[in-house]
C-alpha cells in the first residue's frame, strides 16, 4: 500500500510544479543591449559632473569678484587712514600760531552834549534840581531820589479842614531850619503810612496836592506832609513824580533851568514857625 502512495504523490508534485512555471522566464539581455545601457549610464554621469563642475566653477567665480572687492575696499581704507595719519602730522609738525586778541573798543560818545536837558519825550533830571511852587509863588531846591515811591515837602502845624464839602490841609511850609516859614493850604488827597529807616513803627501822613513846576514842565503831584527841616533839602522827589516823564543822571545836578517866579502873582508873607517838639 505504501509502494503506492508513493508514487502518486511523486506524480501530484510534478503535475502542480508544471502549473506553477506556465510564465515564461525574463530573457537575459544581450551584448549590444547591455552596452547601450551602459553607455547611456556613463553619459548621464558624465552630464551630471559637468553640471557640478559648472555650478562649482560658477561659485568659484562669484567668490573671487567678492574677495576682489574686499581688497579694493581695503585699499581704499588704507589710503584714506594714510591721507589722515600725513594731516595729522602735518598739523602738528605746524609751529602753534599766536593770536592776538584786539582790545576791546570803547563806544564812541554820543554826540549828544552833556548839557541835554531832553530825551525824546521825556526831561533828564539831576540828583538835585529847583521846583517852583505855585501856592507860596517860589523856588526852591529838591532832591531826586529814585529809592523813594511817594514826594515829600517839608510841612509844620499840619491841620485837616473841610472846604467847599471837600478835605483840605492847612500847613506851614518850612523851607529850612530858619524862623521864616509861608503857610499852605492844598486839596487834602489820602493819608498814607510810611515805616521810618530808624524805627518800626508806622507813621500816618496826610497827602495834599500841589502844582509845581520843574524846568519847563507843569504838573499836580502829590506830596506826603512831614518834618524835613533837619535834612538838607526841604523837598523830595519820588518815584510817582518822575515816572514816565523824566530821566535821572544822578553825575548831573540843576540839569532844568531855575524856574522863574510868576511875575503878578502874590507871594504870601512869612510867618514865625510853631515846631511842635
Amino acid at each position: 500500500m505504501t509502494r503506492l502512495i508513493l508514487p502518486c504523490l511523486l506524480v501530484s508534485s510534478l503535475l502542480v510544479s508544471g502549473c506553477i512555471n506556465r510564465t515564461p522566464p525574463t530573457p537575459a539581455l544581450t551584448q549590444s543591449q547591455l552596452d547601450t545601457a551602459l553607455s547611456n549610464s556613463e553619459t548621464r554621469m558624465t552630464e551630471n559632473i559637468a553640471n557640478l563642475c559648472q555650478d562649482w566653477q560658477g561659485q568659484q567665480q562669484q567668490h573671487s569678484e567678492q574677495l576682489q572687492q574686499i581688497e579694493n575696499n581695503q585699499q581704499q581704507i588704507d589710503n584714506s587712514l594714510a591721507s589722515i595719519q600725513t594731516q595729522l602730522q602735518q598739523h602738528f609738525d605746524k609751529p602753534a600760531q599766536v593770536v592776538v586778541a584786539k582790545p576791546a573798543e570803547c563806544p564812541k560818545p554820543s554826540a549828544t552834549p552833556s548839557s541835554t536837558k531832553d530825551l525824546g519825550n521825556k526831561i533828564v533830571v539831576g540828583r538835585v534840581e529847583w521846583l517852583w511852587i505855585e501856592a507860596i509863588n517860589r523856588v526852591y531846591e529838591a532832591r531826586v531820589d529814585t529809592g523813594a515811591t511817594t514826594s515829600s515837602i517839608s510841612a509844620l502845624d499840619i491841620t485837616p479842614f473841610e472846604k467847599d464839602g471837600k478835605r483840605w490841609v492847612r500847613f506851614k511850609l518850612a523851607p529850612d531850619d530858619g524862623d521864616d516859614s509861608f503857610e499852605v493850604e492844598a486839596p487834602l488827597v489820602r493819608y498814607v503810612r510810611i515805616r521810618q529807616a530808624s524805627s518800626d513803627t508806622l507813621d500816618r501822613r496826610p497827602v495834599a496836592a500841589l502844582t509845581v513846576r520843574l524846568g519847563k514842565m507843569t504838573e499836580v503831584a502829590e506830596f506826603t506832609l512831614t518834618d524835613r527841616t533837619q535834612m538838607t533839602y526841604p523837598i523830595l522827589l519820588g518815584r510817582e513824580f518822575l515816572r514816565d516823564v523824566a530821566v535821572v543822571d544822578v553825575a548831573r545836578e540843576n540839569v532844568q533851568p531855575k524856574p522863574e517866579i510868576m511875575a503878578g502873582q502874590n507871594q504870601p508873607a512869612a510867618v514865625s514857625k510853631s515846631k511842635k517838639k
